[in-house]
């Protein structure tokens, strides 16, 4: 795999090992990154926590002799809202490591993920 793939804290694309965007970082642009990543990551980390707590409630729902349907619909809606919260977090970092490169650092990320030109 080339340069900004990798399975990180972050996702794919975020990796401090071998491949990682941390391969294409000077110094200072890994040091943002990690402030970058730190300030992103209370709130991932609370929805995080509370995806795990809609799961297990749509777990018990689901347990039930007679499930509810308004309930898990209920409940389902919840948790997409929340995914989706999730997601777009995810990208709005994604944005700001990007943003972090030189126009040099994208194009030796380009040639070395062809598929995301």
């Amino acid at each position: 795999m080339g340069p900004g793939y990798g399975q990180g804290q972050m996702g794919p694309g975020y990796g401090q090992g071998q491949g990682g965007l941390n391969q294409l970082f000077d110094e200072e642009q890994r040091s943002a990154a990690r402030e970058l990543m730190q300030e992103h990551r209370p709130t991932r980390v609370e929805r995080m926590n509370k995806m795990m707590e809609l799961r297990e409630e749509m777990f018990s729902l689901m347990q039930q002799e007679r499930p509810n349907p308004d309930e898990v619909q209920t409940l389902n809606t919840r948790m997409a809202e929340l995914q989706g919260e999730m997601m777009a977090d995810q990208l709005r970092l994604h944005n700001q490591l990007q943003d972090l490169l030189t126009d040099e650092q994208r194009q030796q990320l380009r040639e070395a993920m062809p598929y995301r030109r």
